[in-house]
């Protein structure tokens, strides 16, 4: 009787870690959402900051006003090219419906700035009804300061992307 309970205690709790994983993802792209983002900025950066450099890259993909279908192809394009970009241990995020958000991790300000010119102006690849098109991007980035918060570290990487540029801060 009590293995029994046990058992069931314990597949109960790896419902509810799955569960609350599945709050903090984008049903889209199954990157981290802005919960989850925020969770990993809070419980995974801040802790580390002066162990470990973290650069804080966003990515604003130009998606035409057009029918949700094209919408979603492209933001499907965008996150296959992304995970192509960076490693397994980098934090690939979409806190908002146009917006995608890269936390690296140990990649210094130097890379991140020559990883942002090389990226300036450039578009990656989507097929959308067969027909293989290019979709541009607006690429910035910032340093995360031990004393940030999310949305100054959001709001610097965003004044930076308008830019096509990294802030050091």
């Amino acid at each position: 009787m009590l293995t029994q309970i046990q058992k069931k205690i314990k597949q109960l709790e790896q419902e509810i870690a799955f569960l609350r994983e599945e709050v903090l993802r984008d049903p889209l792209t199954k990157f981290w959402n802005l919960r989850g983002l925020q969770q990993i900025f809070d419980k995974a950066v801040r802790p580390h900051i002066y162990s470990k450099d973290y650069q804080f890259l966003a990515f604003v993909p130009e998606i035409p006003k057009e029918e949700p279908w094209i919408k979603e192809k492209i933001l499907l394009a965008c996150a296959h090219f992304l995970k192509g970009l960076f490693f397994p241990r980098d934090f690939l995020t979409r806190p908002s419906e146009r917006l995608f958000v890269v936390i690296t991790v140990g990649r210094n300000v130097e890379d991140t700035r020559a990883l942002i010119a090389r990226l300036r102006g450039r578009r990656f690849p989507c097929v959308l009804e067969g027909k293989r098109l290019s979709v541009g991007y607006k690429v910035g980035g910032t340093n995360i300061l031990g004393a940030d918060h999310l949305n100054m570290v959001l709001e610097r990487a965003l004044s930076a992307a308008r830019e096509s540029t990294f802030y050091r801060v």
